[in-house]
Parts: structure tokens; C-alpha cells; sequence
């Protein structure tokens, strides 16, 4: 599960959290800037017995809003659930509005997925050549060719760029909950027994996103890419954020060799920590890497000590030492590579684009009956969560094919993710 922080910060989350309701476990989850107050968040709400027996009445059918106001009693006004897009109402009845699955659906979603998930993989594989070429630009030799394939097309192409591509063809159409400095839609599917999710590389974690930034604000981004078991991440932005008894050993150690102290810069009262502060410095060593630099001195910038932070990077697997120097080992982007990642950007629109008009269109038709649907949310509302289905299989099957790096592979320093830090001239992301 995402810490608090993190879900303030989060662009894309969808690092689903589970919760047993009446012998039923639901995942859900946010995509978009989730609000600092709980009151505002559509899970306070999901997960009370009360919204849960609810919900199940109303996967038969409307319902009578002298039978919700029974259901719900003194403890959830229905206003709250209408507001926060849960419910809706009208003429007497309450429906479901959002983008909600029961295990029936998820079924049907996963049976899609498996059939059509390698089509889109050979589409990959079939641009083999091209993509090869294009990384090949990358002229950071510490960086593998797959651990850049992974950032540039399951983290920036299948997820990030791919949900804009969605929107714009008018095949997604998120139901969004507004309010200021946020915005969000959100989702709740019921667990099938016995499916793992480990390998969906779906979520995607960063700092600074939106609105929320450090004064004077970065102008890059710390963005981690991983799977629902990849908590806590060991790579920026989460490292920023948690204590010392979340890290593993090695960057427990590099943390408070560097120093932690408390962070209030965003108002999170953040308590011994890396902080989200520190993200200036450490970033800064990161693009004097990328710029060329090897030694400790034109690293740290005219010869200003930089001993912890190159010691918390090495240990977050962000740099290795090489001879009397340290080198890259996690994509860094910087303007000098702005064309390089458009290039891969495009090669991956192009597969999905063409994708989606062949396999578009019967897989919505196989997906007729879902819950939500029935009750009136348009498919196009549901296509955010059932997206991330169809791309967090084509990662795992990407990765398990060698066409992208595998985050749980044996030679991967981290746990089911993988980092970058990019200039935001870089690449324009969207947070809805």
C-alpha cells in the first residue's frame, strides 16, 4: 500500500489496496492528483460496511433512496457518495457511478486481456528493429538498452502516454472528481481468488507531479515504475519520504550516513527522512552524470562535497562506482535526449494506436455486460481501469520475453521497479 505522502504526489497511481468487506476483497485505487483531505478522497468513504452493503445492493439494480437512506443510516450521508462520483441519484433511485468491477467482471476482463494482450505484444515485437535503433541513441553505456525500453514503453508509452492516447481517440473518457490543486477518478474491483497482480508493472510513483513542488520548483522529476508488491520502493521519489525502518539495510545505512531530518516543505510534517528537499542536490548530481561527468569533484560541482548523497545513490542503485569514478545506471533525460524518447514515444503510439482500431471494438463487445455498465457508467469510464489490465499483462509479458528489462529479475537491484528522472522539457505528462 502507497504512503499517505505518495498518494498526494501520485501521477497515474494505480497501486491498488485491499480491504475485506463481508467476506468480499476489494482492490482500489486513484488516477490523477489525489486531495491532502481525507474527507475529499473517494476510498474514506468505499470501504465502510455500510457504502459496502450498498454497493452490493446495487450491483442488482437501482435502488430506492428510501432503501439507501435505511442502508447508509446516520453514518455516510448519501450527498458524500453522490459528491464524490460513488453513487448518483435521481428520480427517486440511486445507481452506481463509477467505475466499479465485482469478481464476475474482473473475470471477464482477465479472459479479454489474455486473449488479446498478445497481439499487442507481437506489435512490440514486430518494432523490434526500430526501437533498438532509437535507444541505441542513449549514450549513457552504464544504462542497458533494456532498462531503457522498460522506462520508455511500460512506464512513459504503455501507461502515461498510452491513458493520453486513449483520451484523445475518445476510447477513454475518465468520470473526474475536481477539486482545487486536484483531480481524479477513481476505482474498486473485487479480488479474484488465486490472480496475481505481481508483474502488472502498472503504477507509477512521482515527485515533484502537478501543482505540488519545491520552492523554487525542480524542473525535473524523480518517477519510479512497479508492480502492486514492489512496496516500499527502494528508489526516489518514495525514498524521499519514508523512515529508516522501511529501507533495507544498505539504504538504511547510506540514508543516515547522509543525514535524515524532518521535512515540512509541503506541509506532509514528513518526520526523519531523506526529504523531499534533498530531491534538489541529489538531482543535481544525477544530470552532472548525464552531462558527462566522473569524478567526485565535477560531480558535486566545482569540487563541493557531495559524500553522502553519492553514497545514498549508489546504494539506491542509481550509480556504481567505475575505476576512480562513478557512472550512471538508472535512465536519466535530459534535453540532449528529448528527441530520442519522442522517437520511442511515437514507435509505441503507433503500436498501440493501431491495436486499439482492430481490438477496440470486440473487446468492448465482450465486455458488454459488466456491472458498472449495466447500471448506465459509459464504457469509455471503465476503460481507465480496464486499460491498465491490458497493459500491466503486456509488461509482465514484455518483460518475460526480453523485450524490456524485468524488474524481478535476478541481476535487478530493486524489488519490482525501476526509476528514472527526467527533465519536464522532456516529456509534457498529464495528470488525468
Amino acid at each position: 500500500m502507497r504512503k499517505a505522502f505518495l498518494v498526494l504526489l501520485l501521477a497515474s497511481l494505480l497501486l491498488p489496496a485491499a480491504a475485506r468487506a463481508a467476506e468480499r476483497e476489494f482492490l482500489s485505487g486513484y488516477a490523477g492528483v489525489v486531495p491532502q483531505a481525507k474527507e475529499d478522497r473517494a476510498k474514506t468513504y468505499f470501504y465502510r460496511p455500510e457504502v459496502m452493503q450498498l454497493l452490493t445492493a446495487l450491483e442488482r439494480g437501482p435502488v430506492s433512496e428510501t432503501a439507501v437512506a435505511q442502508i447508509l443510516g446516520d453514518k455516510t450521508p448519501l450527498r458524500d457518495l453522490v459528491r464524490l462520483g460513488l453513487v448518483k441519484n435521481g428520480n427517486g433511485t440511486v445507481r452506481i457511478a463509477f467505475a466499479y468491477f465485482t469478481a464476475a467482471d474482473m473475470q471477464a476482463i482477465h479472459a479479454a486481456a489474455a486473449k488479446y494482450v498478445p497481439r499487442l505484444v507481437a506489435a512490440f515485437r514486430a518494432r523490434q528493429g526500430a526501437l533498438d535503433a532509437a535507444l541505441a541513441r542513449y549514450p549513457v553505456a552504464g544504462v542497458s538498452k533494456q532498462r531503457l525500453a522498460f522506462v520508455l514503453i511500460a512506464g512513459f508509452g504503455l501507461n502515461w502516454d498510452a491513458l493520453e492516447l486513449t483520451r484523445e481517440k475518445h476510447y477513454r473518457a475518465p468520470t473526474l472528481i475536481r477539486g482545487k490543486d486536484w483531480s481524479y477518478s477513481f476505482w474498486a474491483s473485487e479480488e479474484v481468488p488465486d490472480y496475481s497482480y505481481k508483474g502488472y508493472y502498472w503504477g507509477s510513483s512521482s515527485f515533484p507531479a502537478g501543482a505540488m513542488n519545491l520552492t523554487p520548483p525542480l524542473d525535473f522529476v524523480f518517477s519510479s515504475f512497479g508492480d502492486p508488491d514492489s512496496d516500499p520502493r527502494m528508489n526516489f521519489p518514495d525514498l524521499l519520504a519514508i523512515p529508516p525502518d522501511q529501507m533495507t539495510p544498505g539504504v538504511k545505512t547510506a540514508a543516515e550516513a547522509l543525514g535524515l531530518h524532518d521535512d515540512n516543505s509541503l506541509g506532509m510534517g514528513l518526520k526523519n527522512v531523506i526529504g523531499l528537499d534533498r530531491g534538489r542536490s541529489l538531482g543535481a548530481i544525477l544530470f552532472a552524470l548525464r552531462k558527462g561527468a566522473r569524478n567526485a569533484a565535477a560531480i558535486c560541482g566545482g569540487g563541493t562535497e557531495c559524500a553522502g548523497e553519492l553514497g545514498l545513490l549508489a546504494a539506491a542503485g542509481y550509480v556504481r562506482k567505475t575505476g576512480g569514478g562513478y557512472e550512471l545506471t538508472v535512465p536519466v533525460f535530459d534535453n540532449d535526449d528529448r528527441t530520442m524518447v519522442q522517437e520511442v514515444l511515437r514507435l509505441n503510439r503507433d503500436v498501440v494506436d493501431g491495436w486499439l482500431k482492430r481490438n477496440y471494438a470486440p473487446i468492448r463487445k465482450e465486455l458488454g455486460g459488466l456491472t458498472a455498465a449495466r447500471e448506465g457508467v459509459p464504457y469509455a469510464a471503465l476503460f481507465t481501469q480496464i486499460w491498465h489490465e491490458i497493459f500491466g499483462l503486456t509488461t509482465r509479458e514484455l518483460a518475460a520475453q526480453g523485450l524490456v528489462e524485468d524488474p524481478r529479475g535476478a541481476d535487478s537491484p530493486w524489488n519490482g521497479s525501476i526509476p528514472a528522472v527526467w527533465r519536464v522539457s522532456v516529456y509534457n505528462h498529464k495528470l488525468e
